[in-house]
């Protein structure tokens, strides 16, 4: 993102890019064709990753299945099964309970894996070795939490609408491809554009909406750590507990990150504006996931006409926050997308700092309104629910162990080393 769009904005510099990065990637040859073997070749890639050079970046290159015994398992019961459970065993035992009396299961299901206490040791020292092996930087810290929180976010989603709707389904999704008539196509110079929400929401009345979900992460540097001396950073009011504090004072000391206490607002921060319209956009109305019929897609109008964001954190809860679909912005996206591939990969010119935002005249206008209706879409969102934390269903310890795991490895088996 250009600088000065970002900081009229607001987003924060550690989020910043620049067009080098979308410059180069739409400057590579990764089609053979517009025709068939085109589409063939993208799904491959999805499927089995790139090749560079002679070396292919697949799910391999980051780690393998580990199989065990816990994989044949089952891994889930619906609450209404445990609800049968519990009141034929009632009944076995010659006690009889109304409905009001046997309680229900907080939750759409019940998650029957359980982590052990050596399995939580065992994380700790993975994690230690990478960290060894590896700088340590926020972003990264972020990329990881985010990773390993994800599931967890689209579980209370799950979760909370299907408590208002039973029907409700979530579906896993991959790769959504826009399809596009010929003035689109003008409008965006040829680009092939696509985009992968984290799910689907399928209502019980039909409607579909876009899935997408945010783990903000709680670490931030530790100032007073030796290593961070000397390094700028920005620094947030903290509240509450953290793990490894000096309670000598208002600072951690031993530790190398600290943990911040992220106060959740009913607002999209703008820099996600783009990746949910652009998924609602290549969501289109394509999305009949169990009756796939001709008349589901020449319906003039998009099925998916909305996406929910998650926002959930590690110790304040979650908001659920809806945002509406904008045709309007949805087509200046495309003539700026469609401007940026004739000016610069087209041309092969690098692109400069600020290449839209210097721009005068007419276009120069036009982009500065385009940001401006940016904001206003962030701020403008519709608040759909907030979960407190106790509310989060998360993975539990198994036998010996009280309540759920720990959301910080830091205090894990401390006599490990």
């Amino acid at each position: 993102l250009e600088p000065k769009a970002a900081e009229f904005l607001g987003i924060p510099r550690s989020l910043q890019r620049g067009g080098g990065g979308a410059w180069e990637r739409l400057r590579e040859d990764l089609m053979k064709s517009d025709g068939e073997d085109s589409l063939s070749e993208m799904e491959r890639i999805l499927c089995e990753g790139r090749v560079v050079g002679a070396v292919r970046l697949d799910a391999s290159v980051f780690g393998k299945w580990r199989p065990g015994s816990k994989e044949t398992e089952r891994l889930w019961i619906s609450a209404e099964e445990l609800q049968r459970n519990r009141k034929l065993q009632n009944k076995n035992n010659g006690r009889t309970l109304g409905n009001d009396k046997a309680r229900s299961f907080p939750f759409m299901a019940k998650y029957n894996l359980k982590i052990k206490q050596d399995e939580l040791n065992e994380r700790k020292i993975s994690l230690q070795r990478q960290r060894a092996n590896s700088m340590s930087s926020p972003m990264r810290a972020r990329m990881q939490w985010g990773n390993a929180q994800e599931a967890t976010s689209i579980l209370t989603a799950l979760n909370y609408f299907c408590s208002m709707d039973e029907r409700t389904t979530i579906h896993e999704i991959g790769m959504c491809g826009a399809g596009f008539d010929d003035a689109d196509q003008d409008l965006l110079n040829g680009l092939k554009i696509g985009a992968s929400p984290d799910a689907l929401i399928c209502h019980g009345n039909g409607t579909v909406e876009v899935l997408e979900v945010k783990n903000h992460c709680p670490f931030v540097w530790n100032n007073r750590h030796p290593k961070q001396k000397g390094k700028r950073t920005s620094m947030h009011k903290h509240h509450g507990n953290c793990q490894g504090r000096d309670r000598s004072s208002n600072q951690p000391k031993g530790r190398q990150y600290m943990i911040r206490d992220f106060e959740l607002e009913c607002k999209i921060p703008p820099m996600y504006i783009p990746q949910l319209m652009m998924e609602m956009l290549c969501v289109g109305d394509s999305v009949d996931l169990d009756n796939l019929t001709n008349s589901s897609l020449t319906n003039s109008n998009p099925t998916c006409t909305s996406a929910v964001m998650v926002r959930q954190t590690a110790t304040k809860g979650a908001i659920l926050l809806r945002l509406y679909r904008d045709e309007s912005w949805i087509t200046e996206m495309k003539y700026w997308l469609g401007k940026f591939k004739s000016k610069y990969v087209n041309t092969s010119i690098i692109p400069p700092d600020n290449f839209f935002w210097n721009k005068v005249g007419s276009d120069g206008d036009r982009y500065q309104k385009f940001l401006q209706h940016t904001k206003e879409l962030s701020e403008s969102v519709e608040q759909v629910g907030f979960i407190p934390h106790g509310k989060i269903q998360r993975v539990m310890l198994e036998n010996g162990g009280s309540g759920e795991i720990p959301l910080f490895l830091d205090s894990v088996g401390d006599d490990i080393e």
